[in-house]
Parts: C-alpha cells; structure tokens; sequence
C-alpha cells in the first residue's frame, strides 16, 4: 500500500508538471516548449542471462525545460525460440525537469522494468535529485545527475521480494560527429544503501545518423551489470540493437 501511494503521488506530480508551468507562465514570459518524438523498430541481438535474436520496439517523447520538461522513454523486446520463451524484458522510464539556473536542474521521475530471466517480474524505482549541465556547446553536450532513490523489486519465486533506499549518479553525453550524425552515451549507477554490494550499473552507447528530417538510423549497445545478480542468473547482460527511427 504505501509503494502504492508513494508511486501514486511521483506520478501526480509529473502529471501537474504542465499545471505548474502554465500558472507560472501568467507571472513571467513563457517559452512553449518543444516537443519531439521517436518511434523505432529494432533487430536485437542479446547475450548473458539469454541469447537469441528477436524484434524490438522503442518509442521516446521529450520536451525541453521551459522551465518545465518532461521525457518519457518505454522499449520493449520479447522472442520465443519453438514454441518456448527465450527472451523477455521491458522498461519504461517518466521525468519532470524543473529549471532553477542556467546549468542546474532538479527532476523527479519513475522507472519501471520487467525482465524474468535476470530474476525479477517487476521493478518499480521512485527518484529525485538534481542535473548539472557541465558542458553545453555546439557539438558537445554533458551533463551529470545525483539524487536518492527507492526501490521496489517483486523477484522470480523462490527468491525473496526485496525493497532498499539507494541513490542514483549518472551520466549523459551528446556529441555531433557532424551536421546529420551524433553520438550518445547514458550511464548510471545505482548504489543499495542497504546491502552495499548490491550496486548496479547500466550502459546505453548509440550512434545515430539522420537520413531526412523524420528517418534515421540508430545503433546501439546497452550493458545491465548486477553486482549481486538473483538466483542463478548472470551478473551482466547485453543488449545489441540496429534500428530503423521515425522522428516527429
């Protein structure tokens, strides 16, 4: 019940984001802000806790600090192998940005993932904190973001549910490798303040290149690293992806 409310609550508030904003808008001179979109169709390949080859979906959705921004980025990936089940896991991912100076931000945001063959049937992660852009120019972006966090992980039977207080660091960097093509890397650290050893870390590295306004191709490598994995399972999984992106 109270993971219920307090999930509840995060999600009010992202949702009065865009309440907040326009009220704030009525005292000071307001930029709409600009929303943009992805939907992307991918052949993944994975290794570790599963190895096959399947079709996987993405889609993304953000808008700028204005002074309020708002992303909401879900993929999902699924295959079976005669008949049997060989690959599953989704993740969905919500964040409200506030702006508060020229490089400083705080946000707020949800996380949801499944993923049974790495030990868990639903992973729920509430976190706040705040985003110092180091490096903005035209080619470079980077920024880093630091906050608490609570987890909430319902494992694969036998293994017991688990629920800690951690924190989350992490890492966003943008590079344009030229007028139609970029770089980008998003790395986080999850630390468990409760069990010390039971850090994570995630990798996502893609390289994109615009082929018109509206299509791209993208390619991606994304690491899931377990300190401590669950059960039987590996402590690292990899996720190889070659996508076709529609932007809007």
């Amino acid at each position: 019940m109270k993971r219920l409310i307090l999930i509840f609550g995060v999600i009010g508030a992202l949702g009065a984001a865009p309440i907040f904003a326009q009220e704030a808008g009525a005292e000071e001179e307001e930029k709409e802000p600009k929303w943009v979109g992805s939907l992307g169709l991918a052949w993944v390949a994975t290794s570790g806790n599963t190895d096959t080859s399947t079709i996987g979906l993405d889609f993304g959705l953000e808008s700028k600090p204005a002074p309020w921004g708002f992303s909401f980025a879900a993929r999902g990936n699924r295959a079976e192998d005669q008949g049997v089940q060989t690959a599953e896991n989704y993740l969905a991912t919500a964040r409200a940005i506030r702006k508060l100076a020229k490089r400083w931000d705080v946000y707020g945001g949800l996380a949801w993932a499944k993923d049974p063959f790495a030990g868990f049937d639903s992973q729920s992660v509430a976190s706040a904190g705040a985003i110092y852009t180091a490096v903005e120019s035209e080619r470079h972006l980077l920024s880093f973001d630091m906050g608490l966090a609570y987890t909430w992980e319902d494992r694969v039977p036998p293994n017991e549910d688990v629920d800690f207080a951690g924190g989350l660091f992490g890492l966003s960097w943008e590079w344009k490798l030229g007028a139609n093509s970029k770089l980008t890397e998003r790395l986080v650290y999850l630390p468990n303040f409760d069990v010390s050893a039971d850090w994570r870390m995630n990798s996502l590295t893609a390289i994109e290149a615009a082929v018109n306004d509206w299509l791209a191709l993208r390619f991606g490598y994304e690491i899931r690293h377990r300190n401590q994995p669950i059960g039987d399972a590996k402590s690292t999984d990899t996720t190889s992806t070659a996508s076709v992106v529609f932007n809007f």
